[in-house]
């Protein structure tokens, strides 16, 4: 027992000598950085992008680009060998305070909401939830690729020191099979943190029409489909696709503010104008959907086609309103409505409410970000300091049919 313990100490000590190499030696790869998606090689930089999310795209990039939350900033990153590129990064700097990461009276988190205030490098994106920030070429091998996020990233924060240390570094949003490919992180000192899951409903092959949806449900969650959409409809309001002008962008604009403002954490807050940016870069692949009772828009979503999937994006709607009528329901069938004829195959809801949309079919993806602090000894608290800020469990729900 003793031998084995004092081998086990050894293993150890030679793992953390090659570890604290690996961080301090370079992979070989050559690169290219900038501080805006205007000045990258745009060839090279869609030459990855092009095979990943929609997020990585330059019509997306530029679009956060030029509407960007007022606390943050963006930075990019192309990865070559022997002159061809192999990976691109998008990221963005943020100032964060405890008062955005805890919006709620908890007293849990009242030593962080008052005391937290760092610079922080979000590999990613803060405005959306998924792997926005790193795209892999086809021949690139995962774990190669993990360690060239790695390297980049550390590059990225040394080169700001002339404006400021970079307090933490954060990799969002890692799910499914990307949590064990990715894993490779740990050697850099990253330390993996959960947060809320994702919620996905898978509608498979076959679904062309709302109805063949409504077929899949069990019929307690089918009739209460049906029950919101008929007392929307007796309430005179009215479903349609919103057609993005300036006018409708400030409306929807106040409209996603109401909901901002009551959320439990606020990282980033959008300004006027990104709405309607994102309709005229995305074109076809982005979609607004409002109820609406004669000139006045009650409540309004935004979804976002990202190769097979429809990502439900931003919401707004009148609280008063939805008090009395079921805006926020109904705005979530509509989602589906837009996926099945954007011929989407999964739809990812994303994190808030998480109970609805179980009640829709959703199933809950556990959800991670791998963050790591610029002082070593800080990494040792980093998972107990994020635990103060909450997140919830998803329901289980047996909406879906089962397919025998």
């Amino acid at each position: 027992m003793y031998k084995e313990s004092a081998l086990n100490i050894i293993e150890k000590v030679k793992d953390k000598a090659r570890r604290h190499k690996e961080r301090h030696c370079e992979l070989g790869y050559q690169y290219i950085f900038s501080d805006s998606i205007h000045f990258v090689n745009g060839q090279d930089w869609d030459s990855i992008a092009k095979n990943n999310t929609i997020f990585l795209s330059r019509d997306y990039l530029q679009t956060i680009e030029k509407y960007s939350p007022e606390n943050t900033s963006q930075r990019y990153a192309i990865a070559y060998s022997e002159g061809e590129p192999v990976l691109v990064i998008a990221c963005q700097l943020a100032e964060i305070s405890g008062e955005q990461l805890i919006k709620t009276d908890s007293s849990a988190g009242g030593g962080l909401k008052s005391n937290y205030r760092e610079r922080v490098l979000v590999c990613g994106n803060l405005v959306s939830s998924g792997l926005h920030g790193v795209g892999f070429s086809d021949t690139l091998d995962e774990e190669v690729g993990w360690r060239i996020v790695a390297e980049v990233l550390y590059k990225i924060r040394r080169s700001e020191k002339l404006s400021g240390e970079v307090d933490f570094a954060l990799i969002k949003d890692v799910k499914g099979d990307q949590v064990e490919v990715s894993k490779v992180i740990e050697r850099f000192s990253y330390r993996k943190i959960q947060t809320d899951p994702d919620m996905v409903l898978d509608l498979g092959e076959g679904i062309s029409s709302f109805d063949d949806y409504l077929k899949l449900l069990n019929s307690k969650y089918r009739s209460r489909i049906n029950k919101t959409i008929k007392r929307i409809d007796q309430s005179d309001f009215r479903c349609e696709k919103l057609v993005l002008n300036e006018t409708v962008d400030k409306k929807i604009h106040e409209l996603y503010l109401q909901v901002e403002k009551r959320s439990k954490t606020s990282l980033a807050t959008l300004p006027q104008g990104y709405f309607l940016g994102l309709s005229q870069s995305l074109s076809d692949n982005f979609a607004c959907y409002g109820i609406v009772k004669g000139d006045e828009i009650a409540g309004f979503i935004t979804v976002i086609k990202d190769r097979d999937d429809a990502v439900a994006y931003y919401v707004g709607f009148d609280y008063d309103v939805n008090d009395k009528h079921p805006l926020y329901f109904r705005l979530l069938q509509l989602v589906i409505e837009s996926a099945v004829s954007m011929q989407c195959k999964k739809v990812l809801f994303g994190r808030s409410a998480l109970e609805p949309k179980a009640n829709l079919g959703a199933k809950p993806i556990d959800s991670f970000v791998w963050a790591r602090h610029r002082v070593p000894v800080v990494n040792f608290f980093v998972r107990k300091l994020f635990r103060n800020v909450p997140f919830d469990e998803a329901p289980e729900r047996g909406a879906l049919k089962k397919i025998v």
